[in-house]
This record gives C-alpha cells, sequence and structure tokens, in this order.
C-alpha cells in the first residue's frame, strides 16, 4: 500500500432465504478522496429451509393479506357511516317524540280541569251527548271533546315518534354490532400483516458497522425505501462534497437521490425541502430503516435512517458518509418515507 494511505475495512452482513451473510470490504484512500479498489463480495450459501416459505411466498402471501385488509378497511369505513346515521336517526326520533310529549302535557292538564269542571256542573253525562251534535253539547262539554280530539291526535303523533325512535336504536344497535365485528376482523387481519412483514424482516436483514465512528446498524425490511438504505450503506466512506450526488462522493441530499437511483427510483430532486414533500410523514416513533430524517427548522440536513436510534448520512465538507446517532442533534425536524 502507497505511503499515507490507510486500510479501512466494513463489513456489512445480509441475510436472506439462502444467504447466510455477505461480507462488504474495500480499500480507502483518505478522506479527501473516493474509494478507488473495486468491490468484492464474498457469499457463503447455506442451504434453503424446506419448512420455511421464501421471500416470493412470503411477497405473495402479504398481497393477498393487504387486499383482504383494505375490503375489510371499506367495510368498517361503511359500517361506521350507517353506525353514525343510525345514531343520528335516534337521536331525531328521540327529539321529536319529546317535543310533541312537551305539547301535549299542558293539553292534558287543560283537559283534565275542563272535565272536571264540567263533571261538576252537570255530570259526566253531559260531556258526550248520543247526537254526537256539538251544538247539543254545552259550551264547556264542547271544549271538552275538542281538546280530546286534538290531544288524540297528538298521542297518534307521539307513539309514531317513540316507533321511529325504538326502529332507530334497533338499527343502531344493529349498525354497532357490525362495526364492531368488522374492526375485530380488521384487527386480526392487520396481526396477520405484521407477522408476515416480520418473517419477511428475518429474510432481509442486513448489519452494518461504520469503522470510523464504531457504530453498528441494522437495515430491516424488503420494501424500496429499506433496500436504498441498503445501497446508500455501500457508500460508507465515501467523502462529503458539495452539490455532489455519486458515485463516489456526495452531499446529504446527492446519497439519498444517488440511492434511491440503484433501486429504480430515478428522478428525485436534489434537494432537501422537495424531498421532504414526497411519500408520507411519519413520526419519531415510527422510523423505519429507509426513512428520511431532516434536521433544521429550514431543512438544512438530510440523513437515511438505519435502526436502533441511528442514521446515514454525508455530514459536511471534510467528513465522509458514516453512521450518527440521532440522539447527538438537537435540531431534528421530521422525517418521510417515500416508497
Amino acid at each position: 500500500m502507497p505511503p499515507g494511505h490507510r486500510a479501512r475495512r466494513v463489513a456489512v452482513s445480509t441475510v436472506t432465504a439462502t444467504a447466510a451473510a455477505v461480507a462488504l470490504s474495500w480499500v480507502l484512500a483518505p478522506a479527501a478522496t473516493a474509494p478507488t479498489g473495486p468491490l468484492r463480495l464474498a457469499a457463503a450459501a447455506a442451504p434453503a429451509d424446506p419448512g420455511r416459505p421464501t421471500e416470493r411466498e412470503l411477497r405473495k402471501r402479504l398481497d393477498e393479506l393487504n387486499t383482504e385488509a383494505e375490503r375489510l378497511t371499506e367495510r368498517f369505513n361503511k359500517a361506521r357511516v350507517e353506525l353514525a346515521k343510525a345514531r343520528r336517526a335516534e337521536r331525531d326520533a328521540a327529539k321529536t317524540a319529546a317535543e310533541l310529549e312537551a305539547k301535549a302535557a299542558p293539553a292534558r292538564a287543560q283537559l283534565g280541569r275542563l272535565a272536571a269542571a264540567s263533571y261538576m256542573s252537570g255530570g259526566p253525562d253531559a260531556l258526550f251527548l248520543a247526537s254526537g251534535d256539538a251544538e247539543a253539547l254545552s259550551a264547556s262539554a264542547y271544549l271538552v271533546q275538542n281538546q280530546t280530539a286534538a290531544l288524540g291526535r297528538l298521542q297518534a303523533q307521539i307513539d309514531q315518534a317513540d316507533r321511529a325512535q325504538r326502529v332507530a336504536a334497533a338499527k343502531a344497535a344493529q349498525a354497532e354490532q357490525a362495526a364492531a365485528q368488522v374492526k375485530t376482523a380488521r384487527k386480526a387481519a392487520k396481526a396477520k400483516v405484521d407477522e408476515v412483514v416480520k418473517q419477511l424482516d428475518k429474510l432481509t436483514t442486513t448489519k452494518a458497522k461504520d469503522p470510523r465512528t464504531g457504530l453498528t446498524a441494522t437495515v430491516k425490511g424488503s420494501g424500496l425505501p429499506a433496500k436504498m438504505a441498503r445501497k446508500a450503506l455501500t457508500k460508507l466512506g465515501s467523502p462529503y462534497v458539495w452539490g455532489a450526488a455519486g458515485p463516489n462522493s456526495f452531499d446529504c441530499s446527492g446519497l439519498v437521490v444517488w440511492a434511491y437511483a440503484q433501486v429504480g427510483k430515478k428522478g428525485l430532486p436534489h434537494y432537501t425541502g422537495d424531498l421532504y414533500q414526497l411519500g408520507r410523514k411519519v413520526s419519531r416513533s415510527e422510523l423505519r430503516s429507509g426513512d428520511l430524517v431532516y434536521f433544521g427548522s429550514d431543512l438544512h440536513h438530510m440523513g437515511i435512517y438505519l435502526s436502533d436510534g441511528k442514521y446515514l448520512h454525508a455530514p459536511q465538507t471534510g467528513d465522509v458518509v458514516k453512521i450518527s446517532r440521532l440522539s447527538d442533534r438537537s435540531d431534528y425536524a421530521g422525517a418521510n418515507r417515500i416508497s
């Protein structure tokens, strides 16, 4: 090795269905220059476990479960809408019945007073004559008969409102039961999805160690972000150069743009602000391998989340692509996931 050069070794091992470990190593020049030696891969094949599903089988199963989960989600959404309608109808019917009852109460009281007065003045027979002729009734008896008829009509409306309330309550109960059943089924489907994802993660786990910082991290998952993170890891030790996007030097967003291009997602904007607008936002507690993390209120820096609170990034001039801890920074601004 020429004088002034240092040897550096980075090991990245990937566990797959047929490979127990892959070791990546290369010879790097000083921090100011890019790696010059060819990347050498050494793979030790492990016999496949006939009792364990392959990655292809797991992906197929995952697609099926996701389709099932989507259907259950829409059924759940429909059940929630129907439950809301049923409860609204129940409330409306109860309100109508209460309003009618409020109107009937004084009418009943008035009828009671009139009936009592008529009874005291002429007896109950004077209230309702057999002929039914209003002119044949005393004024008070006619008034009682009129009030009785009005109260009867009001009571019919109250009875109708009560029936509507009972029907609405029954529908609300049915809708609530249906929503609960679909929610339970959706929860079970999600558990199945999570289990298959865990199995896939076990088949596709990559471990890396940064000899410069001494930090180790693990990339889990088989989705596009995790694949991008694995590609980015192959550039550990590459120098930071402002405005560079590979293949031998990078700035912070350039590393992301280059890594995504290697896994088929080309043309991403070489600017942290635009990258932050893509994909979907994720909370810090939801971070997964391959999520993009941002720093500063103006998003002046970014990196690629790996695992266990560690991320890969191209920091600044004079430094190299390396693994760092999120906890070492106080200006964490957010994260997103681009799939």
